[in-house]
């Protein structure tokens, strides 16, 4: 499965670079992490290991390491806690196969977001926290390989987004996160935005990472479970 895990982290660490560059904020990445010079949009980690076998002080030495910085450990290995960083999070990567048949029962449409203003619409249902709204910004939609989807209940741009997902294609796979619902179904809207996604990025694999509930409606939409990572805080 490492071989899956790495395409899944370091499309996740691309997709945390597309959002970080997008509040100005200056990156690297090479073959072991992905770095932001200075602390990234709420949600978002300083850090993404890309490497199973990179150590604490390597990634920490490419990052403003003071209170408040963020480190997602993709292979669950490193232990921070000596350097006063608490787990906060324990969640699983997820791979859904071209193959493998989504289990979705109807709903509402889904499409792509192309505009501004729909991008503030799914922003707006998105965030549950005001201060939050200003995280994934309208310039995200002219980056290469993302695609913003919202589901509406009418065949209309202007009713309002009930559910929600970002895709984001690099290469041979394609990342899928900030699945969300108002409904408070999270394995149909999980279900229904692979779906959606499938429409828009063809035959290529899905990835992500869920934690929680949110992992549960990812397996039960057909969702491989590919192994643990952590998010660390300080």
């Amino acid at each position: 499965m490492t071989d899956r895990i790495t395409l899944a982290a370091r499309n996740n660490a691309l997709w945390c670079d597309v959002v970080a560059r997008s509040h100005g904020i200056s990156t690297t990445t090479d073959a072991d992490v992905w770095a932001a010079s200075t602390r990234t949009p709420p949600y978002y980690p300083d850090a993404v290991t890309l490497s199973p076998t990179v150590g604490e002080y390597d990634v920490l030495a490419r990052v403003d390491d003071s209170d408040g910085c963020s480190v997602k450990d993709s292979w669950a290995r490193l232990d921070l806690s000596l350097e006063d960083f608490a787990r906060i999070v324990v969640g699983e990567w997820v791979w859904l196969d071209p193959s493998a048949p989504v289990r979705r029962t109807g709903g509402p449409a889904w499409g792509r977001v192309t505009t501004p203003a729909g991008m503030a619409a799914w922003v707006r249902a998105w965030a549950g926290d005001p201060d939050a709204q200003d995280v994934l910004r309208a310039t995200l939609l002219d980056e290469p390989g993302v695609h913003v989807l919202a589901a509406r209940p009418a065949d209309d741009p202007d009713a309002p987004v009930v559910a929600g997902a970002v895709v984001h294609v690099t290469g041979e796979v394609a990342g899928i996160g900030n699945v969300f619902t108002r409904a408070g179904d999270d394995d149909g809207a999980w279900a229904a935005a692979a779906a959606a996604a499938r429409e828009v990025v063809g035959g290529i694999p899905l990835v992500g990472w869920e934690a929680g509930a949110s992992l549960d409606a990812a397996v039960a939409a057909g969702c491989e479970r590919l192994g643990p990572l952590s998010v660390w805080l300080k």
